[in-house]
């Protein structure tokens, strides 16, 4: 009877000892994924007017950047863009430029077979290249016949800065 004892308790013991040693690893390994994000996040939100965040990509055109859409306490919608290799951020509101459907429809009037559409800021190091109106662009991706295509649209004012097409081999 001592031994069934031992084993009632060491048994038990060892799963729940191993059950914890999984729940720190995977507590350790996956919430340092989203620390960059989370201190992005956390700046946009103490530094915009942005109280509520509804989608958030990465733009990558000018340099790496941290791109939220959410609304402010009056239920307007804003976007903004987190830059952190300088530590700031830049609201605008969403009314003041090109709804995705507008740029979509650009695309296609350009022959443009739409893929994906991502908007950001472009740096002053990049304006240059991209001279947008407001420092803001849309990076639209499609194919036009079979050739990969870049377009980059002022997402103010629609005009076509750039256009990149691939060549295929």
């Amino acid at each position: 009877m001592k031994n069934w004892k031992v084993w009632a308790v060491t048994v038990p013991a060892i799963l729940i000892m191993m059950c914890a040693a999984v729940v720190a690893w995977l507590w350790r390994n996956l919430s340092t994924n989203w620390a960059a994000e989370q201190t992005a996040a956390q700046f946009v939100l103490n530094h915009t007017p942005i109280d509520h965040l509804q989608a958030y990509h990465v733009f990558t055109a000018s340099g790496l950047e941290d791109v939220f859409q959410g609304t402010d306490a009056f239920h307007r919608e804003w976007y903004a863009f987190y830059l952190p290799t300088v530590h700031e951020s830049y609201a605008v509101p969403a009314a003041n430029i090109l709804s995705p459907s507008e740029v979509a429809s650009t695309a296609k009037s350009l022959g443009l077979k739409l893929q994906a559409t991502s908007l950001g800021y472009v740096t002053a190091e990049a304006a240059d290249t991209l001279p947008a109106s407001q420092h803001l662009v849309y990076e639209i991706k499609g194919t036009t016949g079979s050739k990969l295509t870049f377009l980059y649209l002022d997402a103010v004012t629609g005009r076509v800065l750039w256009k990149y097409q691939l060549q295929s081999q």
